[in-house]
């Protein structure tokens, strides 16, 4: 329970330290640029833990000040480069999962702060972004590479660990990863354009992110249901966003459960895929791989940096190696927020507490706790726009007490799970729904056997 403490509270100072008129990433290097990549995979995990409503509406700003006329989303904003550019390095803007920062950071604000202001305010610079990428791959799957005919640039899974350099783990392909961001904006500023009533726009960009799923199956998958590199990031992205053909469903499980053992709990993402690793194996019923993970505590993993005296995050897994060796002290840092991203995992999974879209901002609560047995007891609170959310569970033999406290102007929704049993709220035994079970604002006790 210490170390899981420390490792947010690392979290949390990292993102004071790095959260002062932009969002750096890193306070100590000679760059203290914000990266947008960083940023993108962070917003979700930062609003958790600071109000970020105006500080990022306020970044994203300095984004679309500095996007291309071609569309193009700059890698840091404010972009140095535009007035001062580097020699032979071309034009520091247009990569997957970096420049997707203009579509996913209005998102986070909207599911934690209600507004739909912010979707329509950055709506015409996510098109730009959208009709960018589209432009580049001359359709749905994205080639960055140059030397397969490909055009632009991504930073792909950025630091992911390769492990033994005897026999390195797969790695995901640059034209993945970069596919997999394709999709992922696409579908989600379709979902945006609807909200905002841009009706003509939802249905192109829902036709175009069917084309770019369908490509993306014929691309990467084989008839066996294998996904092209087989690593964690591949399936975790495409298993989390859904971009795993149905036919292939229960191949894909196995071959990612194999992937993870096969790594004997080691992280095996970088930048990108690592947000993803424990929601997806959460979500696809290997919460126990998960646990595993989390609680690692070799390199890579985030207890290794506690169990070193980290204060903060880490920019890379192997920072500081067992034996005390400091990597490359002109590429380290030891205050980068990114990995960080995992405390909206154990916000919105282990402590169960999670906004929806429906009615985002919190006006209604997701209930639904991840019941990891390592992990007893939780206990979590945030605060929200309609006051202090508080959630905690325990663990006692089969029985789960789950305790939740809902402010004023929320309601709570508990999920349907086939392996809660014997449900209690309040001391009375209830049946929950499909469509969940809607609890009103106060304080409950909801108590089941796993």
């Amino acid at each position: 329970v210490h170390a899981v403490n420390r490792l947010v509270m690392n979290t949390v100072w990292s993102q004071r330290s790095n959260f002062i008129e932009i969002p750096t990433d890193c306070p100590q290097r000679d760059e203290r640029l914000g990266w947008t990549g960083d940023a993108q995979v962070f917003a979700g995990t930062a609003c958790w833990l600071a109000d970020c409503e105006r500080f990022l509406a306020k970044f994203l700003r300095d984004v679309r000040h500095d996007q291309r006329p071609n569309g193009a989303v700059p890698h840091f904003s404010p972009d140095p480069t535009r007035l001062h550019p580097i020699d032979n390095r071309g034009d520091w803007a247009g990569s997957t999962g970096w420049g997707d920062a203009i579509v996913i950071i209005p998102w986070q604000l909207y599911l934690h702060y209600g507004d739909k202001g912010v979707l329509a305010e950055f709506f015409p610079a996510m098109l730009k972004w959208l009709n960018y990428l589209w432009a580049i791959s001359d359709g749905p799957v994205i080639r960055p590479d140059s030397r397969w005919g490909g055009h632009g640039f991504t930073f792909g899974d950025w630091l992911q660990p390769v492990g033994d350099n005897r026999k390195p783990r797969p790695t995901i392909g640059d034209d993945c990863a970069a596919t997999l961001y394709h999709f992922i904006s696409t579908d989600l500023a379709a979902r945006i354009a609807g909200l905002i009533g841009e009706d003509a726009q939802a249905a192109a960009l829902r036709k175009r992110a069917d084309a770019i799923r369908a490509a993306f199956a014929h691309e990467f998958f084989a008839p066996s249901g294998r996904i092209a590199h087989n690593d964690q990031t591949s399936w975790s992205l495409a298993f989390l966003y859904g971009l795993v053909p149905e036919e292939y469903y229960e191949a894909g499980k196995g071959y990612f459960r194999r992937v993870v053992e096969e790594a004997d709990g080691l992280i095996g993402t970088g930048f990108i895929g690592t947000p993803a690793l424990l929601p997806a194996l959460t979500m696809h019923g290997m919460a126990d791989l998960a646990e595993k993970i989390f609680l690692n505590r070799k390199v890579p993993g985030w207890l290794y940096q506690v169990d070193r005296g980290a204060t903060s995050i880490w920019e890379r897994w192997d920072a500081l190696a067992p034996d005390g060796t400091i990597y490359d002290p002109d590429m380290n840092s030891y205050n980068h927020y990114a990995y960080g991203a995992v405390c909206q995992w154990l916000f919105e999974g282990v402590a169960g507490v999670a906004p929806v879209a429906e009615r985002p901002g919190f006006d209604e609560i997701a209930l639904d706790p991840l019941i990891l047995p390592a992990l007893s007891p939780v206990a979590a609170w945030h605060e929200c726009r309609h006051g202090r959310i508080e959630a905690g569970w325990v663990l006692a033999g089969d029985t789960v007490t789950y305790r939740v406290m809902l402010p004023a102007g929320t309601t709570g929704r508990l999920t349907a799970e086939p392996v809660r049993r014997d449900v209690t709220l309040d001391g009375k035994p209830v049946s929950v729904p499909a469509a969940g079970l809607t609890l009103p604002a106060g304080s409950h006790e909801i108590t089941f056997r796993v």
